[in-house]
């Protein structure tokens, strides 16, 4: 089974000589190879895909420009040294647990690029991009849009697992349109080794240096595939490809290696007639896929629209899909036993509502808070009321808030769902601070004394001690310090009200469920809105947590970056800013404000920063991006919590409120079973020191035959089979 795609017989020679670069403010050379024009027809003749060597060579098609260097860098300086809120403290970040956090000193960093060339204009802002990402926050990072063009996939996407006391890298999905050799029979197969080593190390590896959490364990989850709640309230969920198998940025080699061995999913007795060996090496190729919104035809058209200043600044956003539909019925059959799935109760975009086979678990998952365009922003109001009323209805008393792979959205969508959990919550719960530095001070005053509110960046800011918005500076002036950090910050801040929340206020009799009978799950990457959600039902409420995934036996963080508001749009940012500070008398525009002010960004880049910090509601003093907050309960990915959400929920219910039986009864249970248990980190549940949890493996699978019929009928009655673990997959690239 080993070999090389078809596709790659066909070779590109690809010359990377600076002298052979297209300079956009010269006429290119007449040797030169136009690989964007090469790109544009490959995209047209092969419904979007593109090879990797030439996708390549048209970002590294454009000359190095100094100037553009020198503009990029001065702009980003600018902004982060006046508004970055974790400007100082990245210096010298806290030690924290399982992270790979270094000390970044970004002047001194941003100085040294600065002196640096390069062998291309994609190479510098690939350095400017990789250099933000060491902060590992991911509220803060920089990007050109002109090498956003193309995303980067394999044909297989992997996840892990920990079971037989090690952990595994599996099959997730293939993409067969992409390499025909690979099926379905793949999927659960153990990757054992990736170009060489360890699948799992190598995976491990490529997480160290991403910015998606300041957890190891984090970082690993989301280089793997994951389950996605359907954004547009789609019958079926998806599996995202894991970053590991999706990337914006260029590969180092046009092929990998997979060694996959299928030999614990299948005998020789079983084996499918196209799965000719239970051990397979395959030399799998890269391939582009062209994201543009606008057609190019040629370098000079793609760096027209896509590298330079106003140019487009979106792409088109892609859910990968296997090739044939897979169901995974060998898994259910052999971990649902007479476990029943639980009943969906509702579903729309943003939320759907189940129920435990034991009648009184509800689950309450949460994919997102941010708006489809095909959604208005009162459906989720809508989507989260009528979830909840479903679960009275059916007679819940406990619930499980799943929020795994929730990377947030609007601050007052989290508030609502924090609102409706406790009635009884305070107007202003999330409380901030913002770097006092000259030029922000210089912002406060123009905003407040020179009458611009409406247009100023400092506006609708509220007091969270009155619930009254803020009518003068003196929140930001004289500015106040900060127990171990550098430089002067604002006093403390709350949002304006959200309106849609006096809807849901109460007392907490009014509560549907008491704190105790409320678990939170999470892959850890529970971001942004999200994480201040989940931070603030633990610490005002006490609400438990539990986090999969990750390495086995180490604990991990149930959210990542809670850091705070996010300022995004670089273009808009900046021009508020300049008509602000033009609003100030000629005596206060100062040598030095003039000097401070950000200016545009020279090319089609992004950048975007956390402008405002979310403290702890426990420790008024620290900021809540920089406290390790682990999970009460860790648990571990195996195939059938990977597969079956059913049984992952029913996993933790029976994690976190079997407290009925003694430890001894539960250890007997375990040994009678024969099942292995997971482990507990700090969950100390109602006296009882360690949690004891039954853990399912995985035997033989069987494969069960279901007809389109068949599926067709259970979806008109409503029955059982048809139900959103049965995952579907679309043969196309779909666009949402």
């Amino acid at each position: 089974m080993a070999g090389s795609h078809p596709s790659t017989n066909k070779k590109v020679t690809h010359q990377n000589h600076q002298e052979k670069l297209i300079s956009l403010t010269s006429t290119p050379h007449i040797e030169t190879v136009d690989y964007c024009a090469i790109a544009a027809k490959s995209s047209k003749e092969a419904d979007g895909t593109i090879p990797y060597i030439v996708a390549r060579g048209c970002y590294e098609l454009f000359a190095f420009d100094p100037q553009i260097r020198e503009d990029a860098i001065n702009s980003i300086r600018a902004n982060l040294e006046s508004f970055y809120v974790f400007y100082d403290i990245a210096k010298s970040p806290p030690r924290m647990e399982n992270s790979d956090l270094e000390p970044i000193d970004l002047s001194v960093s941003l100085a040294e690029l600065a002196n640096e060339t390069y062998l291309n204009d994609y190479a510098f802002h690939d350095r400017l991009s990789n250099l933000i990402a060491r902060l590992q926050d991911p509220h803060t990072v920089y990007k050109s849009m002109c090498y956003q063009q193309f995303v980067f996939v394999q044909p297989i996407s992997t996840y892990g697992v920990y079971e037989d006391h090690r952990q595994q890298v599996k099959v997730a999905s293939i993409l067969d349109k992409l390499d025909p050799r690979l099926t379905s029979d793949l999927n659960d197969c153990e990757v054992t080794h990736i170009d060489g080593r360890s699948a799992y190390e190598m995976i491990v590896e490529f997480a160290k240096s991403k910015a998606y959490s300041k957890d190891r364990g984090v970082r690993i989850n989301k280089s793997f595939s994951s389950l996605a709640h359907d954004k547009i309230g789609g019958y079926y969920d998806h599996y995202s490809m894991g970053t590991f198998a999706q990337r914006t940025s260029i590969p180092p080699n046009e092929t990998i290696e997979y060694k996959i061995d299928c030999r614990s999913k299948f005998s020789l007795n079983t084996l499918p007639q196209n799965l000719s060996t239970l051990l397979a090496t395959f030399k799998l190729s890269w391939t582009a896929l062209d994201v543009t919104m606008l057609p190019f035809n040629d370098a000079r058209s793609y760096h027209r629209q896509f590298c330079t200043q106003g140019s487009i600044q979106t792409v088109k956003k892609l859910v990968l899909n296997s090739a044939l539909p897979d169901d995974f019925n060998s898994v259910k059959e052999d971990a649902l036993g007479t476990y029943k799935k639980a009943r969906e109760l509702y579903r729309g975009a943003y939320a759907s509502f189940y129920l435990l086979d034991d009648n009184i678990t509800g689950i309450f998952r949460l994919g997102t808070e941010s708006p489809h365009k095909e959604k208005v922003q009162s459906n989720f109001y809508a989507n989260i009321d009528k979830g909840f009323e479903a679960l009275s209805k059916a007679g819940a008393r406990k619930l499980i808030v799943d929020l795994q792979n929730n990377s947030g959205g609007i601050i007052c969508w989290g508030r609502y769902v924090l609102q409706t959990l406790f009635p009884q919550t305070v107007n202003s719960p999330y409380i901030y601070s913002l770097r006092a530095s000259p030029l922000a001070q210089a912002l406060a005053q123009a905003t407040f004394i020179y009458d611009c509110e409406s247009d100023s960046p400092y506006d609708g800011f509220v007091d969270p001690n009155t619930g009254e918005e803020f009518t003068n500076d003196s929140w930001m002036i004289p500015g106040t310090t900060m127990l171990g950090r550098q430089g002067n910050f604002s006093d403390k801040i709350a949002d304006r009200r959200c309106s849609a929340v006096e809807d849901v206020k109460g007392d907490h009799e009014n509560a549907m469920f008491a704190p105790s009978n409320i678990t939170l799950l999470t892959n850890g990457f529970c971001g942004s809105t999200c994480a201040v959600l989940a931070i603030q039902m633990h610490e005002r409420y006490g609400v438990r947590t539990v986090a999969i995934g990750g390495v086995h036996g180490q604990p991990m963080m149930f959210t990542s970056f809670p850091g705070g508001a996010v300022q995004a749009n670089n273009t808009l940012w900046i021009k508020r800013i300049q008509d602000v500070i033009d609003i100030l008398p000629d005596n206060l525009h100062t040598q030095q404000i003039k000097t401070l002010l950000p200016r545009q960004l020279p090319a089609n880049g992004q950048l975007a920063f956390t402008f405002r910090q979310v403290l702890s509601t426990i420790n008024p003093d620290q900021v809540l991006e920089y406290m390790r907050i682990p999970s009460e309960f860790r648990m571990d990915y195996t195939v059938a919590r990977f597969r079956l959400p059913s049984i992952l929920w029913k996993d933790v219910r029976d994690l976190v409120w079997d407290t009925i039986m003694s430890s001894k009864g539960k250890e007997e249970e375990k040994e009678k079973k024969g099942l292995e248990g997971d482990e507990s980190f700090g969950g100390d549940l109602e006296g009882i020191s360690e949690a004891i949890f039954s853990d399912q493996k995985i035997g033989t699978m069987v494969e069960v035959e279901r007809t389109a019929a068949d599926d067709l009928m259970m979806a008109i009655l409503g029955l059982e089979g048809a139900d959103r673990e049965d995952f579907r997959w679309i043969h196309q690239f779909e666009m949402y």
